[in-house]
């Protein structure tokens, strides 16, 4: 009987002991799984403020290839209207050149007039004969002394065109701009063929310009160009263009125009303007 409960006792103390080991294991592990599970909550969220991160970021790329995007499809669509102008201005000049030679086949020479009336010379009072001169024996007579004529000076007829043009500029260099754009626009309806014409239409432009209403401006100096491409508001006209844009905030625009003007002139005065402009829009 001692022998066994001997060995009962010694059981129970072996059971007792393995529990209170298991159990600080258990403490032990449970300890350990708490602080991984706090270090992996510490990676998933340092993880997760990345993800945003690189989101953020491809959406900001993502702003910008649009813009890009929105920037070259702009520019295609000037490049178009540049080419379409060229185009008219090519077909303009065919045409004024067709005009030219119909013109030039259809006016008739002027032969010789026969009609031409003969011009009969009339002695001058020195060698005329005069109606004084004695007769030969008898004693000459005192000579009549010619009676002086007043010279009277006829005023020159003041040209109708250029007086119209000249108060049209002084109304313009005054600040009376809608009084001077009323002006040319007179002008160029009862003189659509006069050497000025092109100089009113640029000042038309000039005043809404002036006026800050670019524009307006711009489609005066476009009618500039087509109307009159070979005159010499050509390279103003560009460049007036390009400024009228760029004070509407259409930089693009502005550098197209620039470009033109510094390719197509490169010796006007224009042109060094344009570059200097083109410089301070890199």
């Amino acid at each position: 009987m001692q022998t066994e409960n001997g060995t009962t006792g010694t059981g129970a103390r072996f059971l007792l002991t393995a529990i209170l080991v298991i159990g600080s294991l258990t403490g032990c592990a449970t300890t350990s799984t708490v602080h991984e599970m706090n270090a992996l909550q510490q990676n998933i969220s340092m993880l997760y403020e990345r993800v945003q991160a690189l989101e953020r970021r491809a959406e900001s790329s993502d702003g910008q290839a649009q813009k890009r995007a929105d920037l070259y499809a702009r520019l295609d669509e000037l490049q178009l209207k540049v080419r379409t102008l060229d185009g008219r201005i090519d077909e303009t000049d065919h045409k004024i050149e067709q005009l030219a030679r119909a013109s030039a086949s259809t006016s008739p020479s002027v032969p010789p007039s026969s009609a031409t009336p003969s011009i009969t010379t009339v002695p001058s009072p020195a060698t005329a004969p005069s109606a004084t001169t004695p007769a030969p024996g008898l004693p000459s007579a005192a000579k009549p002394t010619p009676t002086p004529q007043p010279s009277i000076t006829i005023p020159e007829k003041e040209d109708p065109e250029k007086a119209l043009l000249t108060k049209a500029s002084q109304s313009l260099q005054q600040g009376q701009y809608e009084a001077a754009r009323k002006e040319y626009q007179s002008f160029l309806s009862k003189y659509p063929r006069s050497q000025q014409a092109d100089d009113a239409l640029f000042s038309i432009g000039e005043c809404y310009f002036a006026e800050k209403r670019y524009q307006d401006a711009v489609e005066v100096y476009q009618q500039v160009i087509e109307r009159y491409p070979k005159g010499n508001r050509m390279a103003q006209a560009l460049f007036k263009q390009g400024t009228a844009f760029q004070q509407m905030g259409d930089s693009t625009a502005a550098r197209i125009l620039y470009e033109r003007l510094v390719e197509k002139y490169p010796e006007s005065p224009q042109a060094q303007a344009a570059q200097k402009k083109l410089r301070q829009l890199q």
